[in-house]
């Protein structure tokens, strides 16, 4: 199986990495792991500084030291949470309008829209991947006015149904033959790829398109399915993807040791195909409905902002070239009997109803994106 590797340097997407060199990021987890974990992928990313607090009074002690860019916050903490520091942010002119991600493993609707309705910038589920993670910082840093063809490229991916994307698994082992039998047992139902050692199955999960879940074999010489998995929880890029070990040991150590190293499951071989359609079922169902809870959130967040910018043009634009207009055509009616204020004030109508054409055709827009 060959997958090659995503480039994620674009040229639209170029001047914002350039950018991200000279920007600070605060990183504020409980957490030291998290943070850490957090931290790496966003120096990867190409950060220029990258701060971490342990809750929310440690952060705002420190953007009282430090001009912060761009902050990303654990909900839950001690001393004051994530609600808590995006509240007090938003309250201070300084920090009012900076970008604020929300990472979270709540995922709750009610408790999706309260962070909405807060201010937050982006709202990351956890666990996420490097890939999803960069995704939304970049749209934090943009705003809501993305290009027409990032939105087309967004929308077109929300449209598509996610039952049309069959769900990735990488079944690892050294043994082909094993490879077959349990490929042939899952191809119908997913996209299966595999690998004959823990080094070929490094690379595959670190390139795109990831795969979403590994049946992993114990068992295999120079590098085990305990490294493997240890190498891929200990990596921000690869720790996202779900490990069920394949297994002939049934020493119960063995099967503690690999849930501590971050496995979901384990299936014993000479594998059972029943067994393995259902153990593979199960968690490639918890696998979509992650997928299909950040979809939710995503549309929850875009929602949310084209009320706001529906509302902004009609209370702010709309609103004023209308004052604008009425204002004009007063003056017009006063000085009826001048021709040069005529069409001074006449010019001044056209401008207007130009500009009142334009907020109407911006509104159609929006309302066509909804």
């Amino acid at each position: 199986m060959t997958v090659k590797s995503m480039d994620i340097t674009t040229e639209a997407a170029e001047p914002v990495r350039k950018a991200y060199s000279e920007m600070t990021v605060l990183v504020v987890d409980a957490t030291d792991i998290v943070r850490e974990t957090v931290a790496t992928m966003l120096r990867d990313m190409g950060f220029g500084q990258v701060l971490q607090a342990g809750n929310g009074e440690h952060a705002l002690s420190m953007m009282l030291l430090k001009k912060v860019d761009l902050v990303l916050s654990e909900w839950q903490m001690p001393k004051m949470d994530g609600m808590e520091l995006l509240a007090k942010m938003r309250a201070d002119k300084k920090h009012s309008r900076t970008p604020f991600i929300m990472l979270s493993s709540i995922i709750e609707q009610a408790a999706v829209i309260q962070a909405i309705k807060s201010g937050v910038s982006e709202y990351v589920v956890k666990p996420f991947s490097a890939k999803i993670l960069s995704e939304r910082v970049l749209r934090a840093i943009e705003g809501p006015a993305r290009s027409a063809a990032q939105k087309k490229a967004a929308d077109s991916a929300k449209d598509e149904p996610l039952q049309q994307q069959p769900l990735r698994i990488l079944v690892v082992d050294d043994v082909v033959d094993n490879i077959q039998v349990i490929s042939e047992i899952l191809r119908k139902d997913y996209k299966v790829g595999a690998a004959t050692s823990g080094e070929k199955a490094l690379k595959i999960c670190a390139a795109e398109p990831q795969p979403d879940l590994v049946l992993l074999d114990v068992m295999m010489p120079e590098m085990n399915g305990f490294e493997v998995c240890k190498r891929l929880k200990a990596d921000p890029h690869t720790q996202h993807i779900t490990v069920i070990f394949l297994t002939a040991l049934d020493q119960t150590m063995d099967i503690v040791r690999g849930f501590e190293l971050g496995a979901v499951d384990y299936i014993t071989k000479p594998v059972n195909p029943p067994v393995v359609k259902a153990r593979v079922k199960t968690h490639a169902a918890l696998i979509q409905s992650a997928k299909e809870m950040r979809n939710q959130i995503d549309t929850l967040q875009d929602s949310f902002r084209l009320k706001n910018d529906v509302e902004h043009i009609l209370q702010h634009k709309i609103k004023g070239a209308l004052s604008d207009l009425q204002m004009t055509l007063t003056a017009l009616e006063q000085g009826a009997d001048d021709a040069a204020t005529v069409r001074i004030n006449s010019s001044s109508i056209r401008l207007s109803c130009s500009d009142l054409t334009q907020q109407v055709e911006q509104l159609l827009v929006l309302t066509k994106q909804d």
